[in-house]
Parts: structure tokens; C-alpha cells; sequence
């Protein structure tokens, strides 16, 4: 404790022992963090211990300036007390759920014909949440699902006082249209609860109204209602069968596990409502002093503030959960069971989670290995390095006019949009493929020797032989001729090499092929989408020169001042007459009209 300040000393010292918080500030009276702890004294000073800490702690340590302390009766009270600071806070080193955008939740709003959206905030109300989900993407994904089968409006609009045109979704049958009072509100509303049931796991109750559904619509010889329906409980039995997991019907059931590297590590939850898992959530966390006891406090925060809690948590030997038990009687006013299986079905349930976060850690740990095509490539290509970064060029034209060229760049095998680039071709005239070639590749690579930039692992021409000793002629000049340098034909498919005119045949259904044609087709889109803006704006610009009394300066001018064509066509005589003279403003309403 050598290097505390005199102040922050004596603080130490005197503290109780006793439960309650204790807040961390820095020396501008920022607060860093908010902490609980069941004896004062001994948790607040273990901060300030030559003990091993994790490098965000090491740093909040640093900072701190002040502290203060809030005595309770009890480590629960504390530890409620603990969650409202950080909820009303959020102070910078509390990383655990520190504010209320931390996961997303999907709402259904209450409306006149209610939505299903994404929302980060918990704000009280009438609004039904569900969640947290782990991700965004999961839950647009669950979103898009619903949107799709349950007919529930994806549109912002304000609907009950007006009518609307109905938009695409009415007509690709994703949606009854509320918005044209197509659909009564009552009916609406059933397909919101089908909705509501979806999202709380509850396929049973959801496949017992839909049959029923089903049947009276098939009563009425509503045949393509009926179908609907049908179609509806498929995926509904579909999404519940691979996910039943025990024939007991625990009705609201926790399965928690956690795997940690080092003062990182992830937690998976398992959701089991009436044998079935409704929802597999795995969070990334950062631990702050031992694993095990963390998990407790990191549950304790996500189940305090969580929409659907369950009756039964389910973990792991080690993770000390009384006092979560304990707060959520407190807050909840009912049990939380918490159990440490040591046979039987709920052990196997662990294992399962157990098994289950070790493969979702392999399959994240394989994202960061090596692409199988660049593995690959550099095997049939006899690079001594593996081509990691792959710049591809191709030439784009109309009959020779309009020359442009595109270059993609791809890291890893996937594309690195940030370092596209597009050319003009300046010094060719006519359909010459060949020297366009020559020309972009010489510009790109000299201007990476002089800006003193890395060059790319492997450089691809989209063509045969004659663009590709083009494109090594210039490589040649420039000290490069011994660099990585391939063509790709487009008939066959075959890959060329300079050091001789026999292609190298890649299989079509070898990965390196596969992503050698990725690249080749990504560089021709992003070529065409440049010629065709380049062959529009020129029309632009011909349509202009065609008027008498106008040359390239008052076409520059009117260009700046009204923005495109479009609009000088739209703009009335005076407004052209401010920019070009009245005279001027009679011709050009006289071609463009």
C-alpha cells in the first residue's frame, strides 16, 4: 500500500466490519466502480494487496482517488443495493450488465395493432419483453421468423386513426394489412399472442391453438386459411421436436455452466420450459477475481433484471448461489431453487451444457484459423507463404469506351471492402484489354513502392495468358517479377502461372477454386457497378451538351447549383433563368421537357 495517497490510508483503517458497499472514485470524483461485499474491511483493502488481478482491475486500482461506504444489515441488502448503483450509474470497471443496453430484448409494443422489435432499454410499461437474447443478430433473426409465419407488421406506422396503402409484405402474404383495416384488431391480436407464445417457449399451449385454429377454419371450407394454419404448426412442431430434451416437465428450468481462459470467459444458459430448451444463450464475460465466485455475482445481476426467470437454477460444483437465492426472495417474492446435480437427469442436462459450450468455443476458435482456400491455394500454387492478402483487377468497358478498372482486395480469404479500389483508364484508347491491364496494375503497385506500403501476398488478373504477362510486364519494371502472379479464365475456369502456358486445373469443388472464383466475381461486380455510374453520368452530361448556348462551364454550374439532371429538368423558367440568363433557361426547357 505504498503508493496510496495519506487520505485514502486513514479511510482504509478505519473501516468496519460489517456488509454493505463501497464506490470507487477518481481524483475528479468520477465514479469508477461500485462493489458489495459480506466484510468491508477485508474486501475494500484486498484491492490495494500485492495479489494477482485482472488488468481491468489493475487499472481501476490506479485510479482511484475516494472512496465511500454505505453500511446494510445484510450481504443481500448489499448486494440489491450494489445492482441500483450500477443501474442508476454505470460506472466505467462494473462490466457485469452495468446498464440496461448491455443485451437486446425483443419487444411486443402496445399498440392498436401491436409490433414485434429489438430494444436495448427496459423502461417500464405495458410493453411485454422477452429476453435478453446474446446478440442482435439472434434476435433479428427470431424477429424476421416471426414477421414471416405469424402475419405481425414489421412497418412503424401509426395505425387506427388513418388508413395507409398496403406496402410488399400484404402481397407476399406476410402481412393482413392493419394498416388498410384489412384485418379486424381482434383477429390481428390472435396472431400477436401466437406471436407471445412463440417467444415464451410455450409450443405446446401454441400447437394446441393452432390446431384448434386449423380445424374451424377447415369447418368453414376456409381451405387456404386452413393451409395457413397447417403450414403454421409445422414449423412451430418443427422448432419444438429436436428440442426436447427430458420427458420430465419442469416448468421453468435453468441449466448454467461457464468455461474460462485466464480473466475472460463465457457463460452458456439453457432455458428448459416443460422439457423442452426454448433458449441457449452463451454471454461473454470478464471475470474479477475468481471464476467461480463471479459467476455468482454475474447471475445475480442477469437474474435480477431478466423478464423470465426460472424456478430451478441448475450449475455447477463451486458456484456459490445463496445469495442470489436469497435477494431473489427479497425482490421477487418467491424461491429461487438452486442445484448442484450429482446424478440423474439433471446432471445429464449439465453435461449436455457442459458439451455444448466447448463445441460453440471450438467452432469460434476455428473462425479464427485459417481459411481452407488460402490453405489450399498456397499448396497448388507452391507459395512459400500463404497467401493472406489477394488483390484481384479487372477491366471494365463498353465496345472500348468508358474504360474503368476495379480492384478487390481479400483478407483471409474474405473480402476487405476498405481497401477496394476503382481505376479510370487514362492512357488506352479502344478495346484494349491487355494494356488496361498493364496500366492499373503498374499505378497500384508504384504507388504502394513509393508510399513504402506491405504489397499483397498474391496478385490475381481476372483472364488468360494475355492479361496475364501484361500485368507481369509491368510487375517486370518495377523490380517486382518474381512476385505471386496468377490469371484466372473465365471459359474454363483454369488458372494460369508465367512460368509457363500450361493451366493449373483446380477441381470445381475444391475450396481454393471455389474461393478463387469468389474473388473474381466480387472484383467484376464492383466493375460494373463503377462503369455503369461512369456510362450514366456521361449520358448526363451528353444530354446537356446538346443544348445550344451551353458549354462546360454553365453545364458545371448547373449541375452544382440544381444537383442532377432530373432536377434542371423539374425547375420552372425563373429559377433556371437566376443561373443561366433567360435565354438559356428557353433552351434547355425545350430539350428536356
Amino acid at each position: 500500500m505504498a503508493n496510496i495517497a495519506e487520505s485514502l490510508r486513514k479511510q482504509l483503517e478505519e473501516l468496519p466490519i460489517s456488509p454493505g458497499v463501497y464506490l470507487f472514485s477518481d481524483a475528479k470524483s468520477k465514479l469508477l466502480y461500485v462493489g458489495k461485499a459480506r466484510n468491508l474491511r477485508a474486501r475494500v483493502r484486498s484491492y490495494f494487496q500485492n495479489t494477482p488481478k485482472g488488468p481491468r482491475i489493475e487499472r481501476m486500482v490506479a485510479k482511484i482517488a475516494k472512496l465511500e461506504i454505505v453500511i446494510t444489515r445484510t450481504e443481500a441488502e448489499a448486494l440489491l443495493l450494489e445492482n441500483s448503483f450500477i443501474k442508476n450509474n454505470k460506472p466505467h470497471f462494473n462490466v457485469m450488465l452495468r446498464d440496461d443496453k448491455t443485451y437486446p430484448y425483443i419487444k411486443i409494443t402496445d399498440e392498436p395493432y401491436p409490433r414485434v422489435v429489438l430494444t436495448r432499454r427496459r423502461k417500464k410499461g405495458s410493453d411485454t419483453l422477452f429476453g435478453p437474447y446474446p446478440s442482435a443478430r439472434a434476435a433479428r433473426q427470431t424477429i424476421r421468423l416471426i414477421h414471416q409465419h405469424f402475419k405481425v407488421r414489421s412497418c412503424d406506422l401509426a395505425l387506427g386513426q388513418k388508413s395507409y396503402r398496403p406496402c410488399l409484405q400484404y402481397h407476399i402474404k406476410r402481412c393482413e394489412a392493419p394498416c388498410d383495416f384489412r384485418v379486424a384488431e381482434g383477429e390481428y391480436q390472435k396472431g400477436v399472442d401466437r406471436a407471445a407464445l412463440f417467444l415464451a417457449g410455450k409450443q405446446d399451449d401454441l400447437i394446441q391453438e393452432i390446431s384448434n385454429q386449423m380445424q374451424a377454419a377447415a369447418a368453414d371450407l376456409a381451405f387456404e386459411r386452413a393451409a395457413y394454419f397447417r403450414d403454421l404448426l409445422g414449423l412451430v412442431t418443427r422448432v419444438q421436436n429436436p428440442q426436447k430434451v427430458t420427458s420430465l416437465q419442469y416448468q421453468r428450468l435453468d441449466v448454467v455452466t461457464t468455461s474460462a481462459d485466464g480473466w475472460k470467459g463465457v457463460v452458456l444458459i439453457m432455458a428448459i420450459r416443460a422439457g423442452s430448451i426454448v433458449r441457449s444463450s452463451q454471454f461473454k464475460v470478464e471475470w474479477e477475481d475468481d471464476p467461480h465466485s463471479d459467476l455468482g455475482k454475474w447471475l445475480t445481476h442477469y437474474y435480477l433484471n431478466h423478464e423470465d426467470p426460472p424456478d430451478e437454477l441448475v450449475v455447477p460444483e463451486g458456484a456459490g448461489l445463496e445469495l442470489l437465492s436469497q435477494a431473489f426472495s427479497e425482490t421477487r417474492g418467491r424461491k429461487l431453487q438452486v442445484t448442484v446435480p450429482q446424478r440423474g437427469t439433471k446432471k445429464r442436462l449439465l453435461a449436455m451444457a457442459d458439451e455444448t459450450i466447448r463445441a460453440n468455443l471450438e467452432l469460434q476458435a476455428a473462425e479464427h484459423e485459417e481459411h481452407p482456400g488460402v490453405v489450399q491455394l498456397a499448396d497448388v500454387l507452391s507459395l512459400h507463404a500463404l497467401p493472406k492478402r489477394m488483390e484481384c483487377f479487372d477491366i471494365s468497358n463498353t465496345q472500348g469506351t468508358l474504360s474503368v478498372a476495379s480492384m478487390v482486395s481479400f483478407l483471409d480469404g474474405k473480402p476487405d471492402k476498405k481497401n477496394y479500389r476503382k481505376f479510370n483508364i487514362k492512357t488506352v484508347e479502344g478495346p484494349n484489354d491487355f494494356a488496361s491491364m498493364a496500366e492499373v496494375v503498374g499505378r497500384r503497385y508504384r504507388r504502394l513502392l513509393d508510399e513504402g506500403k506491405a504489397l499483397p501476398d498474391l496478385i490475381i488478373v481476372d483472364g488468360g495468358l494475355g492479361q496475364l504477362h501484361a500485368a507481369h510486364e509491368v510487375l517486370c519494371d518495377l523490380g517486382l517479377g518474381d512476385h505471386p502472379l496468377i490469371g484466372l479464365a473465365k471459359r474454363e475456369e483454369w488458372v494460369y502461372r508465367t512460368a509457363d502456358n500450361e493451366p493449373i486445373i483446380i477441381p470445381h469443388h475444391e475450396p481454393a477454386l471455389r474461393m478463387l472464383q469468389h474473388i473474381r466475381n466480387e472484383a467484376h461486380r464492383f466493375g460494373i457497378t463503377f462503369h455503369r455510374s461512369k456510362r450514366a453520368k456521361n449520358m448526363v452530361k451528353s444530354a446537356l451538351e446538346e443544348i445550344p448556348g451551353l458549354g462546360p462551364a454553365r453545364i458545371k454550374k448547373l449541375l452544382n447549383h440544381f444537383g442532377s439532371v432530373k432536377r434542371i429538368r423539374d425547375a420552372d423558367p425563373q429559377q433556371l433563368s437566376q443561373v443561366v440568363g433567360p435565354k438559356i433557361a428557353e433552351n434547355i426547357r425545350q430539350v428536356l421537357k
